[in-house]
C-alpha cells in the first residue's frame, strides 16, 4: 500500500491559513486495501472539513467599499443566508501609490490587495464556497463597471476632505456612492475617485466642496527678518521649528479654530498656509503670528551642527544643564529631519513649564544678553561634541537565518 500526497508548491508557507483548497491524494495497492484506505481518508477529511476558513487573495482593496460599504448588503446577506462569517478589512483612504488614471477609452487596472489585507471567510465548507463564488462574481462585475477619475487639489486642503478635519470615509461613500483615495506622498496632490460612471462626477464635486470649504491665506514669515544672517528663509525655518516644538502653533489652532500648514525644506521655510472657516479668526491668528515672529529675531536663535548619533544624549543629558546655566532652550531635530542642526533659543531665567513666549520685539539690552548667552551655550555644546570619539560606520552582512 502506498499513499502519495502532492508536494508543497513553491512559495507556500506554513502560516497560510487558506483551508478551502482541494488536493489529489493517490492511493496504490490491491482493490480491497485501496477501498478501505479511501474511505478512511474521506472520513478524516470530512471530520476536519466541517468548518473551514479561507482568504480571497485576488481582490483589490479599492473594491471593498462596494462589497461591504454602507449601501451594499452583499456581505450582510451572505452572512444571514449562508451562516458564514465574513471579515472585510476597512478600506484605507490614504495610499502611497493609488491606481493610475486609465488612458482614454481604457478601463482602470486595479492591483490585488497586499498580503495582510484580504477578505476572510469562515464557516461550513459548502457555505464558504458558495459565498466565495458570489463575492468573486461581484468582483468581476466591479472590474467591468467601476470608473476612475483624478483631480489635483492643493496638498494643504487634503486634510479637510477625509479625516478629523473632514468627514469619515464611510460618510463620503454613503453620500456619493464612490470610494476616495488620498495620497500619502508629500509630492503628490492627486485625489482619486472610484465609482460607477454615473456617480464619479458627484464624488469629484463632493471632494472639491470639502476641500474648498476652508478659506486659505498665506503668511510669509521670512519677510519679518529680511536681514537675518544666513538668510531670511533659513531663520524662518528655525522659528517654525521652535514654535512647532513648543506647541505654540497648536495652541493658536485650538484657540481660533484654524489650521496652519508650515512647510519647509533644507533651504528654509516656505510661506505658511492658514486655513479657517471664519475670516475674523484668521485675522486674529495672523496678528498673533506676527507678534511671535517679531519677538524671535536672529539674536534670540542660534544653531549648532551635531551628528545625529549624539541627539539622544543632547536631549537627555545636555539640555537640562544648558537650560539651567545659560537660560537657553534646545530643539533637537526629529528623526525624520536628523540632518538639521540643533536649535538654541534664549528664553531667559525661567523654568520650561512656566515660560511664556513673548509677543513683542526685545529691547537692545535684551538682545545683548541673548547674544552673550547663546554664544556661551553654543561653545559649551561644541566642546562636549568635540570631546567625543570620532564616529565611524561599517556595513555588516548578516545571514537571514
Amino acid at each position: 500500500m502506498r499513499i502519495q500526497l502532492p508536494k508543497v508548491e513553491d512559495g507556500a508557507t506554513a502560516g497560510d491559513d487558506d483551508e478551502d483548497g482541494m488536493i489529489d491524494v493517490i492511493v496504490e495497492g490491491n482493490p480491497l486495501s485501496v477501498a478501505y484506505t479511501r474511505d478512511a481518508i474521506l472520513k478524516i477529511a470530512g471530520e476536519r472539513a466541517a468548518n473551514v476558513s479561507t482568504r480571497l487573495k485576488g481582490i483589490p482593496a479599492e473594491f471593498y467599499p462596494f462589497i461591504a460599504g454602507p449601501k451594499n448588503s452583499l456581505v450582510h446577506r451572505l452572512e444571514e443566508d449562508n451562516g458564514v462569517q465574513i471579515r472585510v478589512p476597512p478600506h484605507q483612504a490614504w495610499s502611497v501609490k493609488p491606481p493610475s488614471a486609465p488612458a482614454q477609452g481604457q478601463r482602470p487596472v486595479f492591483a490585488p490587495a497586499p498580503n495582510d489585507n484580504h477578505i476572510q471567510l469562515a464557516g461550513d465548507r459548502a457555505a464558504v464556497q458558495a459565498a466565495r463564488a458570489e463575492i468573486e462574481h461581484r468582483v468581476e462585475e466591479l472590474r467591468q463597471q467601476l470608473a476612475l477619475e483624478q483631480l489635483s487639489i492643493q496638498r494643504g486642503r487634503h486634510q479637510f476632505i477625509i479625516g478629523d478635519r473632514g468627514i469619515p470615509m464611510d460618510e463620503f461613500f454613503e453620500n456619493t456612492g464612490c470610494a476616495i483615495i488620498m495620497p500619502n506622498d508629500e509630492e503628490d496632490d492627486m485625489v482619486t475617485i472610484i465609482g460607477p460612471p454615473n456617480n464619479v462626477q458627484a464624488g469629484l464635486e463632493k471632494a472639491m466642496d470639502l476641500a474648498m470649504n476652508m478659506q486659505c491665506s498665506n503668511i510669509d514669515i521670512s519677510r519679518f527678518h529680511r536681514q537675518a544672517p544666513g538668510g531670511a528663509a533659513a531663520h524662518a525655518r528655525n522659528v517654525t521649528r521652535y514654535l512647532r516644538q513648543r506647541k505654540e502653533i497648536e495652541r493658536l489652532e485650538k484657540l481660533y479654530n484654524v489650521h496652519f500648514n508650515t512647510p519647509f525644506t533644507e533651504e528654509g521655510a516656505l510661506p505658511w498656509e492658514l486655513y479657517s472657516r471664519d475670516g475674523k479668526n484668521a485675522i486674529r491668528a495672523q496678528s498673533e503670528i506676527k507678534g511671535l515672529v517679531d519677538s524671535h529675531p536672529p539674536a534670540r536663535i542660534s544653531t549648532v551642527p551635531v551628528d545625529s548619533f549624539f541627539h539622544q544624549y543632547i536631549q537627555n543629558e545636555v539640555q537640562p544643564r544648558v537650560r539651567d546655566d545659560y537660560h537657553v532652550h534646545l530643539v533637537v531635530p526629529e528623526t525624520s529631519d536628523s540632518n538639521a542642526p540643533v536649535l538654541l533659543v534664549y528664553e531667559g531665567p525661567s523654568s520650561p513649564d512656566s515660560y511664556q513666549i513673548p509677543r513683542s520685539q526685545p529691547s537692545p539690552a535684551d538682545v545683548k544678553e541673548m547674544q552673550k548667552r547663546l554664544q556661551e551655550a553654543r561653545a559649551h555644546i561644541q566642546q562636549i561634541v568635540d570631546q567625543q570619539e570620532e564616529i565611524t560606520s561599517t556595513l555588516l552582512e548578516v545571514p537571514l537565518k
